[in-house]
């Protein structure tokens, strides 16, 4: 079973939870389906070299894979929400202190980049655990 511990993120287990239970995470839950759907039939074939007949944990493992290994639900969602993230930061900045947006930009590059990635990919994670029965009949059907 492939599992996603990332080193640090922004939040523990249990907040992503909440987050599910409160329905924040029903975007990246459409991403994930359309994902899934989007590239069914790459998953089914890689599955089907593991095993003949795929298990649902070989399908779900597979499912995951394809994911790291593109590194985004939805390139243009993902460029489009750090686009909201490092805005929301130049505007934080500017609060207390002039800064240029460009450096702003690099500096939230610098230290925040891999963990929001990194949040992003075990929110990814915790959906397919979430979900696996609905995904694998997607990916089944």
């Amino acid at each position: 079973m492939i599992e996603f511990y990332p080193e640090s993120i922004y939040y523990t287990r249990e907040a992503v939870e909440d987050k599910f239970n409160k329905g924040s995470l029903k975007r990246m839950e459409k991403q994930l389906f359309d994902f899934a759907t989007r590239h069914k039939d790459d998953i089914i074939a890689l599955a089907k070299e593991d095993e003949a007949e795929p298990s649902d944990e070989t399908l779900l493992d597979n499912l995951k894979a394809n994911v790291l290994s593109r590194g985004t639900l939805n390139p243009a969602a993902t460029l489009a929400d750090v686009y909201k993230e490092v805005s929301k930061e130049v505007w934080y900045q500017n609060e207390t202190k002039k800064i240029s947006a460009d450096e702003v930009t690099e500096e939230w590059k610098a230290l925040y980049s891999q963990k929001w990635q990194d949040a992003r990919m075990f929110e990814t994670f915790f959906l397919i655990e979430k979900r696996a029965e609905d995904l694998v009949k997607l990916l089944r059907g």
